[in-house]
């Protein structure tokens, strides 16, 4: 590591007092402009007059900053990475109503819905009330598969794609369901649900 001379000791102390002339900060920070704005930094052996060696112009920058003469260069802060996507909600673990081959049938998409709800746009308490009454008619009707769309939301975090999985397994929906899924996507893929009914009790 190169030794501080005297020269630039006593450069430093004087600027720090207040004997350092301003005007010749002012002429050491135009020449130091004017020539980085005619050549980058030169990467020569530092310049020897009288025996004696000469600051760069990177060192004569430098001294200037560490005295508040130069400001620093702006520190752009790095952008906050975006939160990754959130999961769609998992379908609760239940014992399923449906045989093999129907099972294998909606997960090709190969049934088609006898009947289907769109619930976009809808706040939460009115897609709740339409929900219950759309299956309680489907039910009453005979329908076994119906589609239920609540579309994807942005990243996939939409409030009834969140909220109609729950509803439906919570009383008076779940005693009317054998089996609810993510339908395929012929169908609506994740912002469509397949909700599969059980046959209505003969009376």
């Amino acid at each position: 590591m190169r030794k501080v001379t005297a020269e630039e000791r006593e450069l430093f102390l004087a600027a720090l007092s207040g004997r350092l002339p301003v005007r010749t900060v002012r002429a050491a920070i135009k020449a130091v402009a004017k020539k980085a704005a005619e050549q980058a930094p030169s990467k020569a052996k530092p310049t020897i007059v009288n025996g004696k060696r000469q600051a760069s112009d990177d060192e004569v920058l430098l001294f200037l900053e560490a005295i508040g003469l130069r400001p620093r260069p702006a520190i752009i802060p790095a952008a906050p990475k975006a939160p990754p996507p959130k999961p769609h909600p998992k379908l609760a673990a239940k014992p399923t109503g449906l045989d093999g081959a129907t099972k294998k049938k909606l997960e090709k998409g190969e049934i088609a819905p006898a009947a289907k709800l769109d619930l976009h746009g809808m706040t939460e308490a009115a897609a709740h009330g339409t929900l219950i009454t759309f299956l309680t008619a489907a039910h009453r009707r005979g329908d076994r598969l119906v589609l239920i769309v609540t579309g994807k939301g942005e990243a996939g975090r939409g409030v009834l794609k969140q909220m109609v999985p729950r509803w439906l397994d919570e009383a008076p929906m779940a005693k009317l369901i054998a089996d609810k899924r993510w339908a395929h996507k012929r169908h609506g893929g994740e912002g469509a649900l397949y909700v599969y009914l059980r046959k209505p009790a003969r009376g």
